[in-house]
C-alpha cells in the first residue's frame, strides 16, 4: 500500500509541476518582449501540458522507479537522466528538417524568422529545433526530480505501527 501511495503522490507531483516549467521555460522570457501574452490561454497550456507528460511518467517514470527500487539502485541520477532522455528524444527525434518543397517560418522572439526552406533548415530553424529539445529535457528533468523527491520523502516515512526509535542504540534516552 505504502508503495502505491508513493507512486501515486509522485505521479501526481510531477504532473503538477510541468505548468510551473511551460511558464519558466517559454512564459516568462515573453514578458521582456513588447507582444502580449494570452493569458486568457494559460490554462488550457497547462492542462495540455499535463496530459502531453501524463504519458512519460506513468509509462516511464513508473516501471522504472520500481526497478530501480526493487534492485536497491533507486537514486536521483539514473531517473533524471531517464527523464531527461525521454522528453528531448521524443521532440527532436526526426531532426528539424522535412520533405524537400516544404517551408515553414515563425516567431522568433518578436520576429518572423524562416525556419525551413525548401526542406532545409536554416540557421534559425537549427536554433529553434535546439531550443524545443532543451525546453522539452527541461520538462523530464523537472518532472523526474520532482517525482524523485516526493517518491523518496514519502518512502521515507517511519510506518505509523513501528516504534520510533529515540536513539541509534534503539533505547530510550535517560536523562
Amino acid at each position: 500500500m505504502r508503495i502505491l501511495l508513493a507512486t501515486l503522490a509522485s505521479i501526481l507531483a510531477a504532473l503538477i509541476v510541468q505548468p510551473v516549467v511551460l511558464f519558466v521555460w517559454a512564459f516568462l522570457p515573453a514578458l521582456f518582449l513588447p507582444a502580449g501574452l494570452p493569458w486568457n490561454e494559460l490554462p488550457i497550456m497547462g492542462l495540455l501540458v499535463i496530459a502531453y507528460a501524463s504519458p512519460f511518467v506513468i509509462l516511464l517514470g513508473v516501471p522504472l522507479t520500481l526497478m530501480l527500487h526493487r534492485f536497491g539502485k533507486f537514486s536521483w541520477w539514473p531517473l533524471a537522466l531517464a527523464g531527461t532522455f525521454a522528453g528531448g528524444l521524443f521532440i527532436g527525434w526526426s531532426g528539424p528538417g522535412s520533405v524537400k518543397g516544404f517551408s515553414s517560418g515563425g516567431s522568433w522572439y518578436g520576429g518572423y524568422r524562416e525556419f525551413i526552406v525548401d526542406g532545409q533548415p536554416t540557421a534559425y530553424g537549427w536554433l529553434n529545433y535546439l531550443q524545443s529539445v532543451a525546453g522539452f529535457s527541461l520538462h523530464g528533468l523537472i518532472g523526474a526530480t520532482v517525482f524523485y523527491l516526493v517518491w523518496s520523502r514519502w518512502m521515507a516515512k517511519e510506518p505509523a505501527h513501528q516504534p520510533i526509535k529515540l536513539s541509534a542504540l534503539g533505547q530510550p534516552k535517560s536523562h
